[in-house]
């Protein structure tokens, strides 16, 4: 429409001038105003049908539902039944606004809450992580979209707010609260706390970061980072105790790093677990090759009058 005004504002200016003819400037005016009226109303018409759809839940659908994790407000700010259809109108209903959103799996009933100072960017990221199934690996709500496709999946935005990290995270922590989401592998919004990675993970890390496959390989701090580093620490426990203080040796919980996990079983279910065969070995006072040759044999091995089977894995993962 803006190229139609510039066309008729050309047309009062230079018809004029090339016929020799003049108009009424009245009739001009109101030419104007009527199109300049018809056209904003005729747009916002247009804006109004094009608007997302929200979905509305009654009293009797919270009551009905099979899952008390769906327990949700009667309607979301917006809400996009259809991921895969609705990629474009998410996109440009979302510009530049901040705010908690839900995604819900119509298949299970599975949620995922998060929220975004940049919901457009922050749907871009997941929409296309979720084509990559297995090569993300690290991401559930991911690699549900892949397994179960986005068209199976719903989007509900729950809340706008600022543009605020603040103030998103604490939005976030309540909805996480509220709808306990499956999906949310940390319960803490924009924090691990709490999350402890298993056995077989801590292994897998080992091995994909040995030397020159750290990302600080090769790296050493500066004399002012390693002093800054230093006078964090000591304020820091000054203030605050850790099960582990003044325990040194076998008995540190740095002692051993590098080694490979040794597990070991007694005949009473009992474990014990070191981060090394040399701790192991320092535990039990016996030879390091004692420990070496018994591991993952499925023989008892007598230790200090006691006997212990000794695995390089967790029993519960055999």
């Amino acid at each position: 429409m803006g190229a139609v005004f510039a066309l008729f504002s050309a047309w009062y200016f230079w018809i004029p001038k090339i016929l020799g003819l003049d108009y009424n400037k009245s009739w001009g005016k109101v030419h104007f105003w009527t199109l300049f009226i018809g056209v904003w109303l005729k747009r916002r018409a247009f804006i109004k049908s094009n608007e997302p759809n929200k979905r509305k839940y009654s009293t009797e659908n919270l009551e009905t539902s099979n899952s008390p994790r769906l327990r949700r407000p009667n309607n979301f700010i917006m809400f996009f039944e259809n991921i895969e259809i609705s990629k474009s109108e998410i996109y440009k209903s979302l510009r530049n606004k901040s705010g908690v959103y839900i995604f819900i799996n119509n298949i299970n009933q599975e949620t995922y809450v998060g929220s975004s100072t940049n919901l457009t960017k922050r749907m871009t990221s997941h929409f296309y992580h979720s084509k990559l199934g297995a090569k993300i690996g690290k991401s559930v709500i991911n690699r549900a979209m892949f397994k179960h496709k986005l068209a199976n999946f719903s989007l509900g935005i729950l809340e706008f707010c600022i543009d605020d990290v603040i103030t998103c995270t604490t939005l976030e922590q309540k909805w996480i609260d509220h709808y306990q989401p499956s999906y949310n592998v940390l319960k803490i919004a924009g924090s691990s706390f709490g999350f402890t990675h298993s056995i077989s993970t801590i292994i897998k890390l080992k091995e994909l970061f040995r030397k020159e496959n750290h990302p600080k390989y090769g790296t050493t701090p500066s004399p002012e980072t390693i002093e800054a580093i230093k006078q964090g620490i000591k304020e820091f426990y000054l203030n605050n105790s850790h099960p582990y203080k003044g325990k040194t040796g076998k008995l540190s919980p740095q002692y051993g790093i590098g080694g490979s996990l040794v597990f070991c079983y007694n005949r009473e279910h009992k474990e014990l677990i070191f981060p090394s065969i040399n701790a192991s070995r320092q535990h039990f006072k016996v030879r390091w090759t004692n420990i070496k040759k018994n591991i993952d044999t499925g023989q008892y091995l007598t230790l200090n009058g006691e006997d212990w089977i000794i695995q390089s894995i967790p029993r519960l993962l055999r």
